[in-house]
């Protein structure tokens, strides 16, 4: 057996350690490369994954209109409302009075469309009903009908009969009186003087 000279087994161990490293290196740029595709592959269905929900926030959000002051203004129903509102309430009255078989003192007189106040009244009951009624139909137990019918619906009731001219048209519809306007004269007498102007 041969005797090798000095320092080469110390040159071939380190070579070994040097090949080793080079192994290890080659691993862990492996691995490197596998988390980068990864994180790559990830953040691309991410980019996609809010593309998507900004796209359905986007549908949820009205389109902006220019406002107009007439869209500012707030206005009565019977100044808005098409003529198939009209008949929609129509027909959701009619089924009111159908449903609740209440005393006579209480119903709703055939004639309320003449009244713009008792108009008012029952469309906004209706939508009242209407929220009511989806809220009643969730999963959940709620107490929107039960509140509809005690703090809306009676009520709304005894008002159209005690609080418009409606009362008079017992039998018949009876034309409202002619209603009067706010006495301008007595309106300045009540503002305030305006402030003077140096």
């Amino acid at each position: 057996m041969s005797k090798q000279p000095e320092g080469v087994g110390q040159v071939f161990d380190s070579a070994q350690a040097i090949d080793d490293l080079a192994a290890e290196i080659e691993q862990v740029q492996g691995l490197v490369r596998t988390v980068a595709w990864g994180v790559s592959r990830e953040t691309d269905e991410l980019k996609a994954a809010l593309g998507e929900l900004s796209a359905r926030v986007d549908e949820l959000e009205p389109p902006e209109a220019e406002a107009t002051e007439e869209e500012d203004e707030p206005q009565a129903w019977v100044d808005y409302a098409t003529a198939q509102d009209w008949a929609d309430l129509a027909e959701w009255v009619d089924w009111l009075a159908d449903t609740y078989d209440v005393v006579p003192s209480r119903t709703v007189l055939p004639c309320w469309p003449a009244h713009r106040g008792a108009a008012e009244e029952l469309a906004a009951l209706r939508s009242a009903w209407r929220a009511a009624a989806t809220a009643g139909r969730a999963n959940e137990s709620n107490d929107a009908l039960i509140i509809w019918h005690d703090r809306w619906l009676h009520p709304c009731l005894v008002r159209l009969r005690e609080g418009f001219q409606q009362k008079n048209c017992q039998d018949a519809h009876s034309t409202p009186r002619p209603r009067q306007l706010t006495n301008p004269d007595l309106l300045a007498a009540a503002r305030p003087p305006a402030p003077e102007h140096e």
